[in-house]
């Protein structure tokens, strides 16, 4: 992972690459739209079990997935019940991160709650294609929103590591999974950043997306 300080200089530069992301990035698209209405049914829902329950939430994280470019090239979603079945299956360690976020993680957590997105990486068989830190991710930040941030090798890999970090070794895919998510979560402390933060203007959903949209913002100069 290359040195990249961009991020860390200061809030109002951070903002005004969310802001220019908001700006520019698909800001009236259907994937913008069905994001909206994963966040809004995380918002009106109880708990994330009752989430999992229900069928609509799976099929909404499932086009989504799709109108993210998770389905075409290289790229190939598991077929929806398979996809479904392995979300469920690993209900119990959804539900045991679900409350934390990564603002207000202590340092103590970081690594359980690591340990605990390890399993996950691991377990969840939501893509047939042989990479799986890319739609796995963006599948996390759907069910874990306030935790993961989506990862992608156009802004994301880019951005950390200066190039397409790819392979196709599940231990080295985690490895980088585990990279970002160390620099989203020191990119959040050194900014400070908080619920305060997030106005919900378009992409600005939560913390995580907010590092993601600073990113976006970033490689669009």
């Amino acid at each position: 992972m290359k040195d990249n300080p961009h991020l860390l200089k200061n809030r109002d530069e951070f903002f005004n690459l969310i802001k220019k992301c908001n700006g520019t990035f698909r800001e009236i698209s259907p994937s913008l739209y069905l994001y909206k209405k994963i966040v809004e049914m995380h918002n009106c829902s109880k708990n994330i079990n009752e989430l999992l329950q229900d069928n609509e939430f799976f099929e909404l994280i499932y086009i989504t997935l799709k109108a993210w470019n998770m389905n075409q090239r290289k790229a190939k979603l598991a077929p929806f019940n398979e996809f479904k079945k392995s979300i469920q299956d690993n209900e119990s360690t959804i539900n045991e991160l679900y409350p934390y976020r990564l603002e207000s993680l202590s340092q103590t957590e970081l690594e359980s709650v690591l340990n605990k997105l390890k399993l996950l990486f691991y377990n969840l068989n939501v893509m047939k294609s042989k990479t799986k830190i890319v739609g796995v991710s963006k599948t996390l930040h759907f069910l874990l929103p306030h935790l993961v941030i989506p990862m992608d090798r156009k802004y994301t890999m880019d951005f950390f590591y200066g190039h397409n970090a790819y392979s196709q070794n599940i231990d080295k895919e985690f490895q980088i999974f585990k990279e970002i998510f160390n620099k989203s979560y020191e990119i959040a402390k050194q900014l400070k950043l908080s619920n305060k933060d997030i106005d919900n203007f378009n992409w600005n959903t939560s913390v995580p997306k907010l590092i993601d949209n600073a990113i976006i913002g970033m490689k669009s100069k």
